[in-house]
């Protein structure tokens, strides 16, 4: 079975994502073609599929402060209108390289956009099998999730879509207008990639030296600084915490570091390489999202053992088992995050053993061959 992954983004967690999915589709069978970005961050590694950055986007997290001056707001109005037709430009240039290669199944990623109706439309005829994975049910967009009319008829052009765990495939498909026949629902995959991308020389203790602490415990957030990521409500809880530094590391969205005592911004896209030893520093992570479907940071926590505390909403209640592989917690609730931390920071022995359990999850639950055979059994009888 041919296979085409169209991954328009080169760098960050879908592209990691679209590797592993790839490199377990390759090891099952199938022969896969990766077409991504030109900035593809994973040139270095040794891949068993055929990979094609062509795709001449812009860098989604960019180094560098965000201006708010009346200038950089004008500016960045005439920078959508060429962005957006760099991006019908680029869509094309995809359709006409499938048309090429001519492949039995086309899979794609989120849907970023509701005017994509139009390109996919195109792709539609260009294809025996159109293939979606559903990172998100409903459509993120401005730093929120949206409802968006255009989801349905986008929707309706592809043979199967995959949704992560059961519970976002039962939303789907009552927000969506398709048979139940034609949504599966898969597990996210763990994300051992980043054992392969470490950086040699890159440390917990070269983390600490450049952060500026000392060898107490460290309660990480770590991932895109986001409101609906509940950074406001972990800020909140940790003025309760004591013994601890609070480190929130990951690009902002739309949040602002602030400056204080209470916690170390590392406001920044955290280079592949670096991810290990991020896991390494945290005595705790943290999830105290707000709404959300699935997390890949939460999967990097579990694949190195870091005790987790999370939210209790969408996909992290499937993920995290409670009292067994993390703690979960009600979302918007300081107090009761406040004392999770504080357990997990007071009780070692607990927070090793649940530590342990997830990373044994990852390896179990969450590992890639069972979602490759269960993509291809669906793909294969469409």
């Amino acid at each position: 079975m041919r296979i085409v992954y169209l991954e328009p983004v080169g760098k960050g967690g879908m592209i990691h994502y679209a590797f592993q999915l790839c490199r377990a589709l390759a090891a099952s069978g199938a022969e896969v073609t990766l077409i991504t970005a030109t900035n593809y961050e994973l040139a270095h590694l040794t891949a068993p599929f055929r990979v094609e950055p062509i795709i001449e986007l812009w860098d989604p997290k960019p180094a560098g402060d965000v201006s708010s001056s009346r200038l950089h707001v004008a500016g960045r109005k005439l920078r959508r209108a060429t962005r957006a037709l760099r991006y019908y430009r680029e869509w094309l240039r995809q359709i006409r390289r499938v048309a090429r290669l001519a492949p039995d199944v086309v899979l794609l990623g989120d849907i970023r956009f509701p005017f994509d109706l139009f390109p996919l439309t195109l792709l539609r005829k260009k294809t025996r099998v159109l293939a979606d994975i559903c990172h998100n049910v409903r459509p993120f967009q401005s730093g929120q999730f949206r409802r968006s009319r255009a989801y349905r008829r986008i929707y309706r052009l592809f043979d199967t879509v995959f949704v992560h765990f059961e519970r976002n495939r039962r939303e789907f498909l009552e927000s969506f207008d398709l048979p139940e026949s034609r949504v599966a629902a898969i597990v996210h995959g763990n994300e051992e990639i980043f054992r392969e991308l470490r950086a040699p020389g890159v440390t917990a203790a070269t983390l600490r030296a450049r952060i500026g602490i000392g060898d107490e415990p460290v309660v990480l957030f770590f991932g895109t600084l986001s409101r609906y990521k509940g950074v406001d409500v972990l800020l909140e809880a940790f003025r309760r915490v004591q013994g601890a530094k609070l480190v929130l590391a990951g690009f902002p969205l739309d949040v602002n570091p602030t400056t204080g005592d209470e916690a170390i911004w590392v406001p920044e896209y955290i280079d592949s390489g670096e991810v290990a030893a991020w896991m390494e520093l945290a005595s705790v992570i943290v999830f105290p999202y707000r709404d959300v479907y699935q997390s890949g940071a939460l999967h990097i926590a579990q694949t190195f053992g870091v005790p987790t505390i999370a939210s209790a909403v969408g996909a992290l209640q499937d993920v995290v088992e409670h009292e067994v592989s993390g703690l979960l917690v009600p979302p918007n609730d300081p107090h009761a995050l406040a004392d999770a931390i504080t357990r997990l920071l007071k009780d070692r022995a607990l927070a090793s053993r649940l530590g342990a359990r997830a990373a044994q999850d990852a390896q179990e639950r969450f590992g890639w061959e069972g979602v490759a055979q269960t993509i291809l059994r669906n793909v294969s009888t469409t």
